[in-house]
C-alpha cells in the first residue's frame, strides 16, 4: 500500500480523527507525513487534538492493519479514491467535512455524474413504495443518478429500479463495503456492485454500527445536487439526511402523505418547514433548473422523460413546424380548442412548447 494511503488508513482508525479534523491537521503541517513526524507539542497546540489523540497519532504503525486492508481491497475489487483525486466527486469536496477517502466497489465513473438522493423509512406504505419506484424510474430516464443509502424499505426499492431500468445508482453504506447489510440485500449489493456503485468511508471490515449512520447520510446529500424523501416518521434517519442537505445548501424535496400515516409525519413535517411539495419527477426537476428533452434515437422521436400520450400527440403535430393557430391544432388532433388549452399550458411550463400572439403554438 502506497506511503500516503498507509497514512491515511492509520489516521481513519485513530478514534477522534474525523474528516474534519484531518483536514485541520493538514492545514497545520501540510502533508500527511508531517503529522507522523511532528511532535507532541506540535499535535497538541491544534484545537480539538487532545493528549489521548496525540499519543495514538505518534504511536508505532500498525502493519497488521495495513496489511489486512490492502488484502481485503484486492479480494472484493476495491478502489480507494483519496479527496486529492480526480476521480472523487467535486460536489462532496464542498460540504464541511467531506470524507478524506472513499472504499468504493463498482463503475467509480458515477461519482461525478448527475446525481440526486432519495431516502425514505424502512417500513414504506404501498403508497411510498409506488412513489418510491415511480421517481426511480423517471430520474433514472432524465439521466440522473440516484443516490441512497442501501437500508430495507424504501433505499432498495430506489436501488433496484434504477437497476432494473438500466438506470444508474449509488448506494452509500454505514459499514465497510466488503460487508452486505442487512443480509437479506446480497443480492441487491452483487447486483450494485455490478451494474451501479457502493461507496463508504469506512474501513474494510467495519461492521454497521448505529453511529455510523448520521455520517453516512451526510454522504447522500453531499453527492446530490438535491434530496427526496419519501415516507419519514418524525425520528427519522432520512430527516437527518435531509438538514444535512440543507445544511449543505442543497435542494430537499419531500413527498406529502396522509395526515392519518405515521410514516409521512416527517415528509408533512418537512413541508411545513419549507422543503419543495412534490408530486411528480417534473416538480423535481423544475426546482433544479432541468428541462424536459427531446432526443433523437435512430431517427424516431422520444421524449427522454415519460409524457402523457396527449402531449405526445400534439408534440408530434407540432415537429417541422413554424407554428400553428388553435383551431388548426384542434382539427389536427381531434380534441376541443378547451382540451388543448390545458396541455399546451402543461407543455409551456415544460419548457416544449411556446405560444405567439393569435393563439399561435410552436415547438421550442
Amino acid at each position: 500500500m502506497a506511503s500516503s494511503f498507509a497514512n491515511i488508513i492509520r489516521l481513519l482508525n485513530i478514534p477522534g480523527v474525523g474528516p474534519r479534523k484531518t483536514l485541520d491537521l493538514l492545514a497545520h503541517f501540510n502533508s500527511l507525513e508531517n503529522i507522523f513526524n511532528s511532535g507532541y507539542a506540535d499535535l497538541t497546540r491544534i484545537q480539538g487534538i487532545n493528549s489521548k489523540t496525540a499519543n495514538a497519532i505518534l504511536a508505532p504503525q500498525d502493519d497488521e492493519l495495513l496489511a489486512g486492508q490492502e488484502r481485503l481491497a484486492e479480494k472484493f475489487d476495491v478502489k480507494i479514491i483519496s479527496i486529492w483525486e480526480d476521480a472523487y466527486p467535486e460536489l462532496l469536496k464542498e460540504i464541511y467535512d467531506p470524507p478524506i477517502v472513499l472504499f468504493c466497489k463498482g463503475n467509480i465513473d458515477l461519482l461525478n455524474s448527475k446525481s440526486i438522493g432519495m431516502v425514505g423509512t424502512r417500513t414504506p406504505t404501498r403508497y411510498g413504495a409506488d412513489v418510491a419506484a415511480k421517481f426511480s424510474k423517471g430520474l433514472t430516464a432524465q439521466g440522473y443518478t440516484v443516490v441512497s443509502g442501501a437500508a430495507k424499505g424504501i433505499d432498495s426499492i430506489v436501488h433496484g429500479t434504477c437497476l432494473e431500468n438500466k438506470g444508474d445508482t449509488i448506494a452509500v453504506l454505514g459499514n465497510g463495503v466488503d460487508r452486505v447489510y442487512p443480509a437479506e440485500n446480497r443480492n441487491l449489493y452483487n447486483e450494485l456492485a455490478d451494474q451501479g456503485l457502493l461507496i463508504s468511508e469506512f474501513l474494510l471490515g467495519s461492521k454497521p454500527d448505529a453511529p455510523n449512520f448520521p455520517r453516512r447520510n451526510r454522504i447522500i446529500s453531499g453527492l446530490a445536487s438535491g434530496t427526496v424523501v419519501i415516507e419519514a416518521a418524525e425520528r427519522s434517519g432520512s430527516l437527518i439526511t435531509a438538514y444535512f442537505a440543507l445544511d449543505q445548501n442543497r435542494e430537499v424535496f419531500a413527498v406529502p402523505g396522509s395526515i392519518l400515516s405515521r410514516q409521512s409525519k416527517g415528509t408533512n413535517q418537512l413541508i411545513k418547514q419549507g422543503a419543495k411539495l412534490v408530486e411528480s419527477v417534473e416538480d423535481i426537476l423544475e426546482e433544479l433548473g432541468d428541462k424536459f428533452q427531446i432526443g433523437k434515437s435512430a431517427g424516431q422521436q422520444e421524449l427522454i422523460i415519460s409524457a402523457d400520450p396527449k402531449e405526445m400527440e400534439i408534440l408530434t403535430v407540432l415537429e417541422g413546424m413554424e407554428s400553428i393557430q388553435i383551431d388548426d391544432l384542434s382539427l389536427a388532433t381531434g380534441q376541443t380548442t378547451f382540451a388543448l388549452l390545458g396541455i399546451l399550458l402543461q407543455l409551456e411550463m415544460k419548457g416544449l412548447v411556446q405560444q405567439l400572439p393569435g393563439k399561435y403554438f410552436k415547438r421550442k
